[in-house]
Formats: C-alpha cells, sequence, structure tokens
C-alpha cells in the first residue's frame, strides 16, 4: 500500500475568520522573536509562491497517469487556497506596515517575470519539488516540536496548522510529478539550488528586514534562537541535512514519514476548526411525502447527473480581485460578474457604505410605511428620479420583487399583457401573478406584436412589458417602434425593465433612452441596483402619481423590509460616481465590448446579436455548454453555462460578460482560452 493511498490529499474547505485579529508588530509566537518574524516572512512569500506551482504544474496535468492527475487537482485545490488566506494576512500586514513591499515586490518582479519566463519547463518542476521539499522541512520542524502551540494569535495558529499539515502531504505529490517527466539526479540538484537562490534566499533576507523592521534584531533573544536554529536539531541545520538527503539515489518522500506527526496536526485543526463555524449536517427528522419527492425527483437527478463533472458550478468565491476572482483554490478570470463600469469595491462605494452603518446600523426597523423609512431612503429615490428626469422612483428589496409587484399591482383580471418571449422570469412571474390575460409575442418582432395588439378592444388596459437589454442573449428591445405601437393604442402603458442597460447603453450610461434618444417616454422604468450599482434592489421611476399608486399598493413594497442603511448608502454613492465617472468608464467599457466581440467571431465563435456588455457564446447543446465551461475554469476562465429552461433548449450557451475593469491583456487570455477548450472538447 503506497502513503498516498494510507494519507490521500484532501479537499480542505479553510477560511480565516475575517472579524479577528490576523497581525501583530509583537513576538506573537511564544515570546520567540526569530520564529515570529520567519513566519512573517513565510506569509510575505506564499501568495506568489503557491501560484508558481500551480502554474508550473499545470502543463503537465493533461499527461500525468490518473492516480496522479487527481492528486494534482487536489494539490491546486489546496495551494490555491493557502495562497488566498496567505493573502489576507499580508493585507492585515500591509495595514500594520510590516508588509515590506519595497522589497516583495521587486523580488517577485524579479523571480516571476524575469527568472520563470527564463527557465526551461523541467527545469521549473525541479524549483517546485526542491521548494515543496523545502517547505515541509520547515513545516516537518515547527509541527514536531508543537511551535504553533505557542502562537498567541488563534487565527495565525490555525492558518499555520493547516497549511503545515497540508505541506507535509504536497512534498510526494510534486516529487512524484518530477519524476514522472524525468528522472535526472542533474535536474533535481538544480531544482534544489534554484529553491535555495531564491525561496530559502528570499525567507532568510526577509526574516532579517522584518526584524530590524520591529527591533527584533536588536534583543538578545533574537541570536540566542537563531543560535538554537545553527545547532544539530535547529531548523537551519535541518534544511542543510534534509536537503543532503533529498540528493541521496533513490530518495522517495513520503506523508508515511510523518504520519503520526500529520495525524497530530488534523486532530488539532479539527478541534480549532477547519471552517468557522465548523458545519455539522443534521438529518432531517421528517421524509417529505411521496408525491413531493415526485414532483422534485426529474429536477434533482439532472442535478446529480451534471453535479459530480462540474464541480466549478455554483463553487464560492474566496475573494475579489479586480477582474479575477479567487474560486476552488484557482484565480480565474472573471467573466460572470454584473459590474459593468467595475464599481465592486469601489472606495467611495464602500465608505458610504460603512458611514451609513455607523449612523443607523445594518437594518432598519421594518418596513417603509410602518417605521422603517429614512431619509436615506428617500434621498436615493430622488436621486434615482433625477437620474432618469422622473417625477419620482420608488425601490424594493430586489429586482425580481421590483417586477413582480409593480406588475401585479397595474394590471389584473380583464387587463392585457403583452410580454416577449425573451423576458426575464421576474416578468413571467409578475404576470402570471397578475391574474391578467397574458400574450407573449415573438421576440423583438414589432410587427407580431402589433398584430396582437390590433385584436384588443381600445377600451380595455393593455401593459407592453419589454427588457431593454436581453440578459441571456445581450440584445436590445427597439424602443422607438416600441413607443411608437404604445401611442398608436389607447390606453396602453410601456414597462421597460433596465436591469443590464444601466451604465452600458447611451453615452453618458443612462440606459436604453439615451441611447435611443428618446428622454422620458418609458411609462414605467424599471431597474436594479445590483448591477452596474454595486448594491442590492431594485426601483421604478415614473410620474408622481404612479409612484403614489405603488408605495400603497405594490405588495412588495407595502409588506417587505426597507433596503438595509449601507446598501442605499451604497447605491447612492454609486448613482453620483456613474455622473461623475460614468462617460468615461462606459467608453472603454464598449471600446472593449466590440474588440472582444470582434476577436470571438474571428477565431468562429458565434456571438449572435449582441448589443451590450453581455456576450453569448451559443454552443446549442447542454453537454457541450457544460463541458466548455468545465475546460474553461480548469484553464482560469470563469464563465458559467447557460441552459433550459434559462434558455430555450437548442440555445445553450455560455455567457460572457464585459467590464470596465477587464484590460485587452484579459480580453485576448478569455478568447485564447475559450479556443484551447473548444480544441480539447
Amino acid at each position: 500500500m503506497t502513503a498516498m493511498s494510507v494519507q490521500p490529499l484532501r479537499r480542505r474547505p479553510f477560511a480565516l475568520d475575517g472579524n479577528a485579529a490576523l497581525c501583530s508588530s509583537g513576538d506573537w509566537c511564544d515570546g520567540k522573536p526569530l520564529s515570529t518574524q520567519l513566519l512573517n516572512a513565510y506569509t510575505l512569500l506564499i501568495p506568489e509562491g503557491e501560484r508558481f506551482v500551480i502554474r508550473t504544474c499545470a502543463p503537465y496535468l493533461r499527461e500525468a497517469a490518473p492516480g496522479l492527475r487527481e492528486e494534482l487537482r487536489r494539490l491546486f485545490f489546496q495551494e490555491g487556497g493557502h495562497s488566498r488566506e496567505h493573502e489576507r494576512v499580508l493585507k492585515a500586514m500591509r495595514a500594520d506596515g510590516q508588509s515590506l513591499d519595497l522589497f516583495r515586490k521587486p523580488l517577485e518582479w524579479m523571480f516571476y517575470r524575469v527568472i520563470e519566463p527564463c527557465s526551461p519547463g523541467k527545469l521549473r518542476l525541479a524549483t517546485a519539488a526542491a521548494i515543496e521539499h523545502h517547505n515541509a522541512v520547515i513545516a516537518t520542524h515547527f509541527l514536531n516540536r508543537a511551535l504553533l502551540r505557542g502562537i498567541r494569535i488563534g487565527e495565525l495558529r490555525r492558518l499555520f496548522l493547516w497549511h503545515f499539515a497540508e505541506e507535509i502531504e504536497h512534498k510526494e505529490t510534486a516529487f512524484k510529478l518530477l519524476q514522472s517527466v524525468s528522472r535526472n539526479w542533474l535536474l533535481r540538484a538544480l531544482g534544489l539550488a534554484l529553491s535555495f537562490g531564491t525561496f530559502m534566499l528570499a525567507l532568510a533576507l526577509g526574516t532579517i528586514l522584518l526584524a530590524v523592521k520591529t527591533g527584533s534584531a536588536f534583543s538578545a533573544g533574537f541570536w540566542s534562537e537563531f543560535m538554537t536554529h545553527c545547532r544539530g536539531c535547529g531548523l537551519l541545520a535541518t534544511i542543510v541535512r534534509e536537503s543532503a538527503r533529498y540528493l541521496s539515489p533513490g530518495f522517495a518522500p513520503s506523508p508515511q514519514e510523518s504520519r503520526t506527526l500529520l495525524d497530530a496536526a488534523l486532530a488539532e485543526l479539527e478541534s480549532l476548526g477547519v471552517v468557522r463555524p465548523p458545519f455539522r449536517e443534521i438529518p432531517s427528522r421528517r421524509t417529505l411525502p411521496a408525491a413531493f419527492r415526485d414532483r422534485m425527483a426529474p429536477s434533482l437527478e439532472r442535478v446529480r447527473r451534471l453535479r459530480p463533472r462540474n464541480s466549478y458550478f455554483g463553487a464560492c468565491i474566496g475573494g475579489y480581485d479586480g477582474a479575477w476572482v479567487q474560486s476552488q483554490g484557482m484565480r480565474k478570470l472573471n467573466f460572470c460578474t454584473y459590474s459593468y463600469l467595475g464599481l465592486v469595491g469601489h472606495p467611495c462605494i464602500d465608505e458610504a457604505a460603512k458611514a451609513a452603518i455607523d449612523r443607523y446600523g445594518t437594518g432598519t426597523h421594518g418596513v417603509r410605511l410602518l417605521g422603517g423609512n429614512l431619509e436615506l431612503h428617500e434621498a436615493l429615490e430622488s436621486r434615482i428620479a433625477a437620474c432618469f428626469e422622473r417625477e419620482a422612483a420608488i425601490t424594493f428589496s430586489s429586482g425580481y420583487v421590483t417586477n413582480v409587484s409593480a406588475i401585479a399591482a397595474l394590471v389584473g383580471k380583464g387587463d392585457h399583457v403583452l410580454s416577449d418571449k425573451r423576458n426575464h422570469a421576474s416578468i413571467v412571474d409578475g404576470c402570471r401573478l397578475s391574474e391578467a390575460d397574458v400574450t407573449r409575442f415573438r421576440h423583438n418582432d414589432m410587427a407580431d406584436l402589433e398584430r396582437r395588439l390590433s385584436r384588443l378592444p381600445d377600451e380595455s388596459r393593455k401593459l407592453i412589458l419589454v427588457d431593454a437589454v436581453y440578459s441571456m442573449d445581450g440584445d436590445a428591445a427597439p424602443l422607438q417602434a416600441l413607443t411608437a405601437l404604445r401611442d398608436r393604442y389607447p390606453n396602453t402603458l410601456l414597462m421597460v425593465d433596465e436591469a443590464h442597460s444601466l451604465g452600458v447603453l447611451g453615452c453618458r450610461g443612462r440606459g436604453i433612452e439615451e441611447h435611443f434618444g428618446c428622454s422620458g417616454q418609458i411609462d414605467v422604468l424599471m431597474g436594479t441596483l445590483s448591477k452596474t450599482i454595486p448594491a442590492q434592489g431594485g426601483y421604478i421611476a415614473g410620474s408622481r402619481e404612479l409612484i403614489a399608486f405603488l408605495r400603497f399598493n405594490a405588495r412588495g413594497f407595502v409588506f417587505s423590509a426597507a433596503l438595509p442603511p449601507p446598501i442605499a448608502a451604497a447605491a447612492l454613492a454609486a448613482l453620483d460616481l456613474i455622473e461623475s465617472e460614468g462617460p468615461a468608464r462606459r467608453a472603454r467599457l464598449m471600446s472593449s465590448v466590440d474588440y472582444f466581440v470582434g476577436r470571438l467571431r474571428d477565431a468562429s465563435f458565434d456571438v449572435g446579436n449582441t448589443a451590450s456588455a453581455i456576450v453569448p457564446v451559443l454552443l446549442g447543446s447542454e453537454s457541450l455548454a457544460f463541458d466548455m465551461a468545465r475546460r474553461c475554469n480548469a484553464l482560469g476562465l470563469y464563465t458559467m453555462p447557460v441552459a433550459y429552461p434559462a434558455v430555450p433548449k437548442g440555445e445553450e450557451r455560455l455567457r460572457l460578460n464585459v467590464t470596465y475593469a477587464h484590460s485587452r491583456e484579459d480580453l485576448d487570455t478569455a478568447v485564447e482560452t475559450l479556443r484551447m477548450a473548444r480544441d480539447y472538447l
């Protein structure tokens, strides 16, 4: 039985508690100044170092034996987690003035922009294997002497316990991959030398610089600990001894060597909580009735069929970094976001939300009509009305609730709704709830709409419903033709959902009216606060009479809690930014859209008739859409498949959303990744 079959790599979804202390300028490792600064220096190197290991090993994934391939996937998951969580500690160190950016950034540039590209692939792999060996030596030293129990900051103790336990597991996987590629002893020796000349040297320099910066280097305890590490059982002596063993003939590392130590570390980690709070699944006390299980069975069977091979679908996001996300232990280029103008994380918006919490707290005391109405809510609604040149506006708790509530309030039994066949599900559900007679016309087909309008009595109430930009296709509604039809038939209102057009259409990003040059022509202008505006909620803008009616008749407003203060403040600040920065951000966005669509068409991808930042890649098969998305995610492109019922069967696709944050290099990377995924399949 091999060591890896005894102690397999596992996916441990670890997460630090962001509310706890993650940094201290003092000696937090049991009063040991050298150990404290050594672990701090280790954190400086880990985020980019782990990404180097993933980048280096990834090209060999396809050719690896099935067992080794699965080990590598799990190693990538673990290394990505190490990078993500140490990055969080690094941010805390930066806030405390300990990130050594003037030392770290030039070093990273030299290692990963100069040395790495100039090194042959096999040499990079040998270096990665040697680095993993050195990591395991450091981890074993700290765990074997129970040094981590002396860490006074609880979250840092959990972090290093988790990281070091998994580093012990990694040494075999990296070495096995190297051996499967090349058994050349000289290559192994060169990799070890590069590990000393890069990782170990940087770790030593970082420790010394941090010790000088914090004053630890001028204490007797620092040098006393240094002398201890130089002796036979000290860390320095152990590194030298284990490096010599690494070069010996027949060397074959295994977690079995440290099995007792590894089991103890993992047991301690479990007691502290791998993820806080530790999740414990509680079985249901009552089984659902058979009739309900029968109704659920087809959908659940589809999920069971697709989920095992598509773990990326619905996977958690660990953090955002501009146009990139951390997911499944990887840094992925994000094309799933609705942040079209790149306003998520904008400091002005974040500060506005924090200030609202300081003033009002995190929530309201009830619904708007019964004690939950804040000055902030009315300021937001006034700002929305002014933005769209309307008399008034009203906000709801979500875009979905906005459509459902407004439609159900405006029409009822005996009234007529004419709805585009590709309208959003919230519009479809609003029509059902209204109990009005619903007629669906062909997508963007004004002749079909007019035929259906002409059959309805003049005296009947009629509501035309469309999306400004269709969320799955990216094409725009023909607003001028719609308003002309509305005006031609008496007692007709036009309601337009602007969820995906704000910030995208119009020279100032004011949406579809500005795009077509017909301001004020939409009777019921609906929009969301959760896409271009990085908050939550929805709104209706219109006449004072319309808004007053909805305020007392739209059930989603009357009976739903008011928007939380930080959300309302964030939305208000975002509207101010759209006013000041929107035109420039929108111009860059649309330039990127034009470039991206052109590149995709040149690569023979079918992107339909998109006129917005939503770019579909039409595939026509559910299995192909999921396979493409799976391959793209494995290659670092964060995109999702869209299948029935979100789109009709036979129109399955990937949907990619371009944003202000995407650079031309990002767009080129996405096109090349899509091409590689297609060629692979």
